[in-house]
């Protein structure tokens, strides 16, 4: 009896075992996808709206460079991003990890990005605006 059980034991072992444990993870985080905007902030008169989640989306599609956006928000507010509709972008990378995204001839700099997050920089310091997005 115990020379099957040794058998079935070394067989279960050789196929548990294979050599991707060392492969990389690609855990970078990436603007493609759908991201729904939270908050605005700047502006010359001061802006700072939050919007639930869901009310205004983008999606920015990678294979074809296009981004779509949902905005159904019916709060008056200054600035809510795009009315909806499809939209070119283009992603341009500078010295080092700088990036912006150009949407519209509209020049956002991504200055957070990760997995749940994204912020991107209108020039807030220069009376633009700071759009902050959630996954």
């Amino acid at each position: 009896m115990k020379p099957p059980f040794y058998i079935l034991v070394l067989v279960l072992f050789l196929f548990s075992c294979n050599n991707d444990d060392n492969a990389p993870q690609n855990t970078a985080p990436t603007i493609n996808g759908t991201w729904s905007l939270v908050n605005v902030y700047g502006g010359f008169a001061g802006v700072d709206d939050d919007f639930e989640n869901g009310t205004i989306t983008w999606h920015f599609n990678q294979d074809n460079l296009e981004l779509t956006v949902s905005n159904t928000n019916t709060t008056d507010v200054i600035y809510d991003g795009f009315p909806s509709g499809t939209y070119d972008y283009q992603i341009l990378t500078t010295t080092g990890e700088d990036a912006n995204v150009v949407v519209n001839s509209f020049s956002y700099d991504i200055t957070v990005l990760t997995q749940t997050q994204l912020v991107l920089d209108e020039g807030v310091a220069a009376d633009g605006f700071l759009l902050t997005f959630s996954r």
